[in-house]
C-alpha cells in the first residue's frame, strides 16, 4: 500500500493489539485472538484488505514477542556519565553521540618493553570529543534480607583527560616494541605530543584511526555548515546523524564500537553544491606516517597517506 493512512492504522492497530495480548489485567479468554485482529483491520486500505499473510505474521510476532522500545542514544549516554568517575565535564549534552570505545595501552617509554597489565587505557570516541579513562574496579559489602554480608566489585572508569575533536591530529607510528602506535599530537603544533597509544593489532589501530578520521571530517563539515560553507543540514536533514550501533564482543572485550551512519560519511555529504571548498576524509587532520617496524627510536618518514585510503599502513 502507498497511503499513509493505511499505514497509520495499522500501526496504531497493532499498539492495541500489544496491549490486549500483554495486559496482565486481561483475562485469557477476553485477549484478542488472530481472526478478531484480521476483522479488526478489514477494509483499511482505501477500502481493501491488507493480504491476510501480512496480518497472521504480525499477529503471530507480536504474540510471540512484545514490542518494547529501545533505549535512546541519551539513556545511553547517561549510563556511561555514571560510570565515569573523577574529575570530569558534563558527558550529558543532546547532541552528543558514542561513536565507538576500545581498549589501548599508554606508550610511557617507546624505548622499553612494557608491562602486559599496566598503563592500559579505555578510549571513548564520540562525535565532538576523545575521553581518556582507566578502567578500574572498585570493592564493597552488600548484603540482602536473610543473607549473610557479601563483597562485591564494581568495574567503573577513571576519568583521565579528554580532547576536542577537530584540535588534535592522529599519526600512525612504530617502534620495536609498539608495532601498532597510534600518536595523538597538537593540531597547531605537531611536534607538541599530547598522547601516544598502542592497539594490540593492525585491524585495531586502522578501525580507530578510521573512526577518528570519519568523525573529524563530520565535525568539520558541520562546522563549515554552521557559517555556511557546506548546506549540509539542508541537503541530508539531522536524521543522518541518528545512531546505527552494534557491539563486538570479540578478542576479550577489547572493542565496543557504535558507528554512525555510513551513509553520513558516504553519500550526500560528499556530494556538496560547493565541490571546491567540500571536505573529505583524504583532506582530513589524520594521516598516517610510513615507519619501519624495527625503528626503535620511533622517527618516522615524511611519507604520508590518508587513513583508511589507498595505501594505508
Amino acid at each position: 500500500s502507498e497511503s499513509q493512512d493505511t499505514v497509520y492504522v495499522l500501526a496504531f492497530s497493532v499498539i492495541i493489539l500489544q496491549t490486549d495480548l500483554h495486559n496482565p489485567q486481561i483475562k485469557l479468554h477476553r485477549k484478542m485472538d488472530m481472526e478478531s485482529f484480521i476483522l479488526n483491520n478489514r477494509g483499511i486500505d482505501n477500502d481493501n484488505d491488507l493480504p491476510r499473510e501480512l496480518l497472521e505474521s504480525i499477529y503471530e510476532g507480536v504474540k510471540k514477542e512484545p514490542i518494547i522500545s529501545g533505549r535512546d542514544h541519551f539513556n545511553f549516554l547517561e549510563s556511561i556519565d555514571k560510570s565515569i568517575i573523577g574529575k570530569k565535564f558534563n558527558l550529558m549534552e543532546p547532541w552528543r553521540m558514542l561513536v565507538m570505545s576500545t581498549k589501548m595501552q599508554e606508550v610511557v617509554d617507546k624505548t622499553v618493553k612494557p608491562l602486559p597489565d599496566k598503563h592500559f587505557r579505555h578510549i571513548f570516541l564520540f562525535n565532538d570529543i576523545l575521553v581518556i579513562t582507566k578502567q578500574i574496579q572498585i570493592k564493597g559489602k552488600a548484603t540482602t534480607k536473610g543473607t549473610k554480608e557479601r563483597s562485591i566489585s564494581t568495574c567503573c572508569y577513571q576519568f583521565r583527560s579528554h580532547l576536542h575533536i577537530g584540535h588534535f591530529k592522529a599519526e600512525s607510528f612504530a617502534t620495536q616494541w609498539h608495532p601498532y602506535g597510534v600518536r595523538l599530537v597538537d593540531g597547531l603544533d605537531e611536534d607538541r605530543i599530547l598522547l601516544e597509544l598502542a592497539a594490540h593489532s593492525e585491524e585495531e589501530r586502522v578501525e580507530f584511526m578510521t573512526e577518528l578520521t570519519e568523525v573529524t571530517w563530520v565535525y568539520r563539515a558541520l562546522e563549515n555548515d554552521r557559517i555556511g560553507t557546506l548546506g549540509v543540514s539542508e541537503k541530508i536533514g539531522q536524521s543522518t546523524l541518528s545512531l546505527h550501533s552494534y557491539n563486538s564482543d570479540t578478542d576479550g572485550g577489547r572493542r565496543h564500537t557504535h558507528t554512525l551512519g555510513r551513509r553520513f560519511f558516504k553519500g550526500t555529504l560528499f556530494k556538496s553544491a560547493n565541490a571546491a571548498k567540500a571536505l573529505s576524509p583524504s583532506t582530513s587532520m589524520f594521516y598516517t606516517k610510513g615507519v619501519s617496524s624495527g625503528d626503535q627510536s620511533g622517527i618516522t618518514s615524511d611519507a604520508r597517506t590518508s587513513v583508511g585510503g589507498e595505501g594505508s599502513s
